[in-house]
């Protein structure tokens, strides 16, 4: 099974959210690393700009809609370096963008 890494925003993001989201979120993380195939209303892989592929991990509860993006950095692990709530249907551009930021950030620590 791979490791998991976090940043240390993907941190303070996660600990906004419930105690029970939380618990639902890496519940699916777990699946998901299991090797099982998840519905497309709780997972979903995506590419941003080439050669930045990340998975999106879905919640959805009475409080609204719940979001966290990672990233394989390497072979080894799964990188989470975003969490937020979603507010609209798509992702918002301003999402993308730190998406895209925090990507960078972690190329650019790794070398």
């Amino acid at each position: 099974m791979k490791k998991l890494r976090f940043t240390a925003q993907f941190k303070k993001e996660i600990n906004e959210f419930g105690v029970e989201v939380k618990e639902d979120i890496f519940l699916l993380v777990n699946r998901y690393l299991s090797g099982e195939r998840l519905p497309k209303t709780q997972f979903k892989t995506f590419t941003l700009e080439k050669n930045k592929k990340i998975q999106e991990f879905k919640v959805k509860d009475r409080t609204g809609n719940w979001r966290v993006i990672s990233c394989q950095l390497d072979k080894e692990a799964l990188t989470f370096i975003y969490a937020f709530h979603k507010k609209s249907q798509k992702l918002l551009e301003k999402d993308k963008k730190i998406i895209i930021h925090r990507i960078k950030e972690l190329h650019h620590e790794k070398n």
